[in-house]
């Protein structure tokens, strides 16, 4: 029997053994998806004149799959992975993946990958999916691509951010997205240009920026790669309005949670950074890396504000609940919750 992997100090990275990992690669030719099969981890070859290379014609999803505190091997939500992924696939012209052909190559991907799947008690480690498509055509003009390239490929990962459950956030003023734009999907176009602002925030002292409106500059859309919730003094919670920003799974997650089990106030509205510097008892971040992260302070126009005033105890509590459903530690009254195995 081969020796079992050590995951203990695990990152948030690429699994330093890839290469003895599998993939799954589905081709798009001649106006039609092929079957799709699991090959062994590899690098892609295409062609310097690629539509993903030159015009960014991609998209991607995040996922994990848990070894549970039962011993099956669980995923959250994935199907709704798979819908967010064809919407995806409409905005940015390309054909749409099947959410019967995204679930299937998902199951193939970690079961195939099963011994990756780090066993963790708390969450903390996971099997991470990265189900990705990009314009493979070669082409100089500027159109969409005619030939795709749909694979997965999984990393056994640890906590998203280097500070395990708290970060610091900065605003920046550079603008993720804007109305009517990409912003509502997981395109690889939306990413590169938060990247600046995050090594700035870094260079300040911050673990992560934090993103206002394209308009007024004055409301919170999200961070880097995750939502926003601010808990206020009235004891309501307040998370952005959808439209702009990417309709995160755990999100939504998070908002049913809250008032279908712990009966809170929970509403989506415009939510200045003014009001959530002065009036915010309690903020956090949310995604499927992030999970749930409590922000412990916010700088914004050179001004630095606490904004835990709660002891993080309602990210605590949610957190402890969601992570309890996707380990199948507690009750997952929602049927969130899919076994694989």
């Amino acid at each position: 029997m081969a020796a079992k992997r050590d995951f203990s100090n695990l990152t948030f990275s690429l699994y330093k053994n890839a290469q003895e990992m599998k993939m799954y690669e589905s081709y798009y030719r001649g106006g039609a998806w092929d079957k799709g099969k699991t090959v062994p981890f590899h690098n892609l070859e295409l062609s310097p004149a690629a539509n993903i290379l030159n015009y960014g014609q991609g998209i991607f999803e995040g996922m994990k799959a848990y070894r549970s505190v039962r011993g099956n091997i669980v995923m959250f939500r994935p199907e709704e992975n798979a819908q967010r992924f064809a919407r995806s696939c409409r905005k940015m012209a390309i054909p749409e993946v099947p959410v019967d052909k995204f679930m299937d190559a998902v199951r193939q991907v970690v079961l195939q990958n099963e011994e990756f799947i780090p066993d963790s008690d708390d969450g903390k480690y996971s099997m991470y999916l990265r189900p990705v498509c990009i314009g493979t055509e070669p082409l100089l003009g500027v159109r969409a691509s005619k030939e795709y390239l749909f694979y997965i490929f999984a990393s056994p990962v640890g906590p998203y951010f280097d500070k395990v459950g708290i970060v610091s956030l900065w605003v920046t003023d550079v603008h993720r997205a804007a109305a009517h734009g990409t912003g509502d999907a997981k395109a690889v176009c939306n990413y590169a240009v938060t990247m600046r602002p995050k090594i700035e925030a870094q260079v300040r002292g911050f673990d992560e920026a934090l993103y206002l409106d394209t308009v007024h500059n004055k409301f919170v859309e999200e961070a880097g790669a995750a939502n926003f919730f601010a808990l206020m003094e009235d004891e309501t919670l307040v998370t952005p309005n959808l439209g702009i920003i990417l309709p995160g799974i755990t999100r939504e997650s998070i908002i049913r949670l809250a008032r279908e089990v712990f009966a809170m106030k929970v509403v989506e509205r415009e939510l200045s950074v003014e009001e959530v510097c002065s009036g915010a008892k309690e903020c956090f971040l949310c995604g499927t890396g992030a999970t749930i992260t409590s922000v412990r302070e916010i700088n914004w126009q050179d001004k630095t504000y606490n904004v835990n005033k709660n002891d993080y105890q309602l990210a605590h509590k949610l957190y402890d609940l969601l992570i309890g459903i996707q380990l199948e530690r507690e009750k997952d009254p929602f049927g969130w919750v899919t076994k694989l195995d």
